[in-house]
């Protein structure tokens, strides 16, 4: 679990997937799902919720299961990112856990 200022954040998420906010990617904490932005745009969602729910969540999923394709996992949620994410401090201060960053592609050096 890493701690990023916001902006040790952005600049770590432009380092490993590119200026294209769309190719970002995150990992579910709870079922391993890795989705890119672009995936939540695709299902109606908003931006922000790429980096703290689970894609599943808008595709009606529900727990977690093994082999099941997302789930309906949020970081804000009870449990939040069970040790799992990173956390986000924001520029007054509060701290946000957030899903961890999926590792980056293969394709790039």
């Amino acid at each position: 679990m890493a701690k990023y200022t916001q902006k040790e954040w952005l600049n770590e998420l432009r380092n490993r997937f590119g200026k294209d906010t769309k190719n970002w990617a995150f990992v579910c904490p709870a079922c391993g799902k890795v989705s890119t932005v672009q995936e939540f745009l695709d299902a109606g969602a908003d931006v922000n919720d790429s980096y703290q729910s689970c894609i599943g969540r808008f595709a009606g999923k529900g727990s977690p299961k093994e082999g099941q394709d997302g789930c309906n996992w949020a970081a804000y949620g009870f449990f939040g990112t069970c040790g799992k994410g990173d956390t986000v401090i924001s520029e007054d201060g509060k701290e946000i856990d957030v899903f961890a960053m999926a590792p980056k592609p293969h394709n790039e050096a």
